[in-house]
């Protein structure tokens, strides 16, 4: 009877041992796979957030260029404001065979005026003809 109590004793300790021995491996293999995925994320989440800094430097660049845009525009804007009087006196500048760049300097226009003004009322050193 102790041989039999043992026997049955030794066999539940084997299956005991069995079960916790599976049941390890099963835990060991979960466990692989989820630090795989753990690293697979975390190695999605540097590359996101890599992307992350490059876009907004690029917004930040992109912020900067417009403001830029901005002053230059407002710069533009209430710099070309020119009164007829301003066009009659770099007409009259024209006229005497002033340079382009001596329009823009003295009568406060964009490169297109004063370009625009000495081709129409310009100084060509030929018999110039009227414009109508």
């Amino acid at each position: 009877m102790i041989i039999t109590t043992t026997i049955i004793i030794a066999a539940a300790l084997a299956v005991i041992t069995l079960i916790v021995v599976t049941t390890s491996y099963r835990l060991f293999k979960l466990n692989r796979i989820q630090a795989e995925k753990i690293a697979g994320l975390q190695s999605q989440l540097s590359v996101l957030c890599a992307g992350a800094v490059g876009t907004d430097d690029r917004i930040h660049k992109f912020e900067q260029t417009l403001s830029t845009l901005q002053e230059r525009h407002n710069t533009l804007s209430l710099g070309t404001t020119s009164s007829p009087q301003s066009y009659e006196h770099a007409i009259r500048l024209a006229r005497k065979g002033v340079s382009i760049d001596q329009l823009i300097d003295n009568c406060n226009l964009s490169d297109e005026e004063a370009h625009l003004i000495s081709r129409l009322h310009g100084y060509s050193g030929e018999n110039q003809q009227e414009l109508h």
